[in-house]
């Protein structure tokens, strides 16, 4: 009987193992899945920054070439590079807001999923 019972539980310990420890890898499995999906958004939101960025350049660069077919003095010249320049850096300025918004958003489902896994 005693050698019935010792198989019996080295059968039934590695059974018991797997039992305790396989809602760890599911939830392992769910956290990954969490992070890729965050990560997916968080390079669509980059593409779409950078797509905004370089049409921005495009603009200035297109409003650029307009002003130099109009005639000015060194002075008007000298203004119109200003206020693209201006310009410019105020479109920068816009595009990082977005971006970090979008960092702060991501991060705080991120914290969310965490809070609401606990």
């Amino acid at each position: 009987m005693r050698t019935h019972l010792k198989k019996m539980t080295l059968a039934v310990l590695p059974l018991a193992g797997l039992l305790w420890t396989a809602p760890e890898v599911f939830a392992h499995d769910e956290h990954q899945a969490v992070h890729e999906g965050l990560n997916a958004e968080h390079s669509a939101e980059h593409q779409d920054l950078n797509a905004e960025h370089q049409a921005d350049h495009q603009d200035l660069n297109a409003e650029h070439r307009a002003a130099h077919e109009q005639h000015m003095t060194k002075r008007q010249h000298r203004r119109l590079h200003r206020q693209l320049a201006a310009e410019h850096r105020a479109e920068h300025r816009a595009l990082n807001a977005e971006h970090q918004t979008e960092h702060n958003e991501l991060n705080a489902q991120h914290q969310d999923y965490h809070d609401y896994d606990r």
